[in-house]
């Protein structure tokens, strides 16, 4: 099995970040409703939450989506078999960006509504930034590289 292709690995994965794309569009539009139903859940009943909660889920899920439509814009660029372009940087910048708004959200959850999930989320979208911003620097010296050669041939 090919590794780069459309029929291939990468084809596959982009085909999940499709899907996960599109049920996580369903999600957000599903939240009013589905933290409603879950706060209703709760023993402790915290509905004076819902609008903190609502707020939260609304920007890290926006966020997610953004994260998720970058990582498929990445995979189009591998499936054609030219993955060291300046767009590739661009989207794991936006990648860092998203990663660590997600990460200040969770930090403010920390002291509104603070669970140990909570902590531990913030420490890897805090990682995955960082990551993100090492990959793109990566990607950078490669695009570089890559129109240094073009030149030369």
């Amino acid at each position: 099995m090919q590794r780069l292709d459309e029929k291939g690995l990468s084809g596959i994965v982009k085909r999940f970040l499709d899907l996960i794309f599109l049920g996580g569009i369903a999600i957000i539009i599903s939240l009013p409703w589905s933290v409603k139903w879950y706060l209703e859940r709760l023993i402790f009943g915290t509905s004076e939450k819902y609008p903190f909660l609502l707020g939260f889920f609304y920007v890290t899920g926006i966020l997610a989506l953004v994260i998720v439509y970058e990582m498929r814009r990445i995979f189009k660029t591998l499936n054609r078999k030219n993955p060291f372009m300046m767009d590739n940087v661009k989207s794991l910048k936006r990648i860092a960006v998203a990663s660590f708004l997600i990460a200040a959200a969770y930090v403010v959850k920390i002291f509104t509504f603070n669970s140990f999930l909570t902590i531990i989320l913030a420490m890897v979208f805090t990682i995955a930034g960082f990551f993100s911003i090492i990959l793109a620097e990566v990607f950078y010296q490669a695009v570089t590289v890559k129109e240094e050669n073009d030149l030369t041939i």
